[in-house]
């Protein structure tokens, strides 16, 4: 149990602080060259293909911190990003486009799933190199 709160925790705080860190960098190469800030087609490419990353390390994180049932662990950890999505979108006042915001919860669900899916696969094949290790051992 604590190890899934901590997984959870975890993965949200790493994807929580490089979309920040990312907008951040965004914003002050924009207040340097003296530009309106303004999302470009470019900005919204580069922003997915590195959300998408940011997404798949933190489904891996939240599958490696939880040690067991990685697919399940990264899927709470979707619904629970989806959850505080939902009441940013429509609870709060959201400032971007309803679209951009659908973008970016579809990147992240992606990205967290393959992060799981990912976890999962190494561990599944870790556990057939230690099987056929086992059976490769002399009986004694």
């Amino acid at each position: 149990m604590i190890l899934t709160v901590l997984a959870l925790l975890l993965g949200y705080l790493t994807l929580s602080v490089s979309t920040t860190l990312l907008y951040a960098a965004w914003m002050s190469t924009t207040s340097v060259s003296g530009e309106v800030h303004t999302i470009t087609a470019q900005f919204v490419a580069f922003a997915g293909i590195c959300g998408l990353g940011f997404a798949t390390l933190s489904g891996y994180i939240v599958g490696l911190v939880a040690r067991r049932a990685p697919v399940a662990h990264t899927a709470v950890f979707s619904l629970m990003l989806m959850i505080i999505w939902l009441a940013s979108t429509f609870i709060g006042s959201a400032k971007e486009p309803l679209s951009i915001s659908i973008l970016n919860i579809a990147i992240a669900l992606t990205g967290i799933m393959t992060g799981g899916w990912i976890r999962y696969a190494q561990t599944k094949e870790m556990a057939a190199k230690a099987v056929k290790a086992e059976s490769i051992e002399p009986q004694a």
